[in-house]
């Protein structure tokens, strides 16, 4: 978890009441409920056929993101390491521009189903399976083209078996995404929103069988998830290949559900128009690989494919309608990188969520002195789970500079821990407002896993004002123009 400007480091707690999840034989026709679709803060709804009747009593999604600075500073979200000039885009409704998760997040690697039993990992350690990273393969030169590669039907012949169509029902209504099936004994991987808050999952495969799922694991962080079915037989899976030879300029395939089941498996074709592309979504950089390959809203969890049948990423978001000024936009569809997604997927099949990511355990805001002497980070609360708390940090302190570098922002203190993993010590440069004076202090990276859900100690300290176990911090120093 990263360190966020007054944001609290743990997600808001999921309500516990949920709709019986829909019983669905393995090989039978899934029926959907006649019921709103859901909108969710990174998607347009998609329809499915049973949806005809005239949507009513929409709930779009309300949320921030942030919680509300208590000082009425602005946010600022964690920076990930660069590989060039980010594209900034927010998400908007359907008629303006916006980048859209093309597809339906359960935050933490558990969900409940109906009868509030929770939904976890349950393979053993050694017969885990993990994402196989392949080599270009030999192919036949009498079927392949050196340009363009393996033909366009060759390639859906190959990959379509490993596509599935991923239907999720929260407590609003139904949405589907996709899925790309990693191992024969029911693995699959999707994106972190398309199951978001689900309380079912149905997967339907390419031949229209469907079965329940249960979610092994999802990391919101990086937009990714992975379900699991217990299929009769064996399922056919993706080979992958290496995102990181992937070359501007050469050609590729994605295979989804754009726009729902009733167009489950539709494949589009274009070219890789760049990699590496920082792109913020949500107030988060994700670096992507970019096509002009169709992608749309249904597609979110479905594969990129290069030209030799290789599932080279996970399609997640696509850039639409008018983004820039009034031009129109077209063919600007963006999917995670499958080296950069293994990882993760290993992590949630072992762990159920991702182990190691370092945190402080703090939120603060970016301020300066009136007279530009000092700026830094603000500390405005300690999780008392944090190992700061109890290592000299104090609210109120002014984290100035990480291991010697200036950090006037939470940006800043960010890209340096990012590089680090739980357990590193960091030594901050604190300017504590009580005594005027400069303070360097060492303290341990948290695991941010360990930091899920409330502090326990909030309620209790909530009334003290310079407590280091959660509380909210209120300036009393507002007259030196902090």
């Amino acid at each position: 978890m990263d360190d966020f400007n007054n944001n609290n480091m743990t997600p808001d707690p999921r309500g516990d009441e949920h709709s019986e999840p829909q019983q669905t034989a393995a090989g039978q026709q899934y029926t959907e409920p006649q019921q709103e679709e859901p909108r969710t803060p990174y998607q347009t709804p998609v329809q499915h056929p049973v949806y005809h009747q005239a949507q009513q009593h929409q709930q779009p999604y309300g949320g921030a993101p942030y919680a509300q600075d208590p000082m009425g500073a602005t946010p600022q979200p964690p920076k990930k390491k660069k590989h060039g000039k980010a594209i900034v885009i927010g998400l908007c409704s359907v008629a303006a521009a916006c980048l859209l998760f093309a597809g339906g997040a359960l935050i933490g690697h558990m969900v409940n189903t109906g009868d509030g039993a929770a939904v976890t990992a349950s393979a053993k350690a050694g017969d885990l399976p993990t994402v196989q990273i392949n080599e270009a393969p030999d192919l036949d030169p009498d079927n392949y083209d050196v340009v363009n590669g393996l033909a366009g039907e060759e390639i859906y012949k190959k990959v379509s078996p490993s596509i599935v169509s991923v239907i999720s029902t929260t407590a609003s209504g139904t949405g589907s995404g996709s899925g790309v099936i990693m191992s024969e004994d029911g693995y699959i991987i999707t994106n972190n929103h398309v199951v978001e808050d689900a309380q079912s999952v149905t997967v339907q495969l390419s031949d229209g069988t469907q079965y329940d799922a249960n979610i092994i694991g999802t990391d919101e962080q990086t937009d990714l998830a992975v379900i699991k079915v217990e299929p009769q037989g064996t399922l056919t899976a993706a080979e992958f290949g290496d995102s990181d030879e992937l070359q501007p300029g050469e050609y590729a395939y994605a295979i989804g559900s754009p726009g729902g089941v009733q167009f489950a498996n539709t494949i589009t074709g274009g070219r890789i128009s760049a990699i590496n592309r920082d792109v913020t979504i949500n107030d988060r950089v994700m670096t992507l690989i970019q096509t002009d390959a169709s992608i749309n809203p249904g597609n979110s969890g479905g594969a990129l494919i290069n030209k030799y049948g290789q599932v080279v990423g996970i399609t997640s978001a696509k850039l639409s309608s008018s983004g820039f000024g009034e031009a129109s936009v077209e063919g600007m569809g963006f999917a995670i990188p499958i080296n950069t997604a293994k990882e993760v997927v290993d992590e949630l099949i072992s762990n159920g969520y991702v182990a190691g990511r370092p945190s402080i355990g703090i939120t603060g805001s970016n301020v300066e002195s009136a007279d530009g002497s000092i700026a830094g980070v603000q500390v405005y609360s300690i999780d008392s789970r944090a190992k700061a708390a109890n290592e000299g940090l104090q609210v109120g302190d002014i984290i100035t500079a990480v291991n010697g570098t200036p950090t006037p922002t939470m940006d800043d203190i960010n890209e340096i821990k990012e590089d680090m993993k739980a357990g590193d010590k960091l030594t901050l440069t604190v300017y504590r407002i009580s005594t005027g004076k400069m303070v360097n202090l060492t303290v341990t990276l948290t695991d941010a896993h360990d930091l899920e859900g409330d502090d326990p100690a909030e309620q209790s300290s909530q009334n003290s004002q310079n407590n280091n176990s959660g509380s909210q911090y209120q300036n009393p120093f507002s007259y030196f123009g902090w």
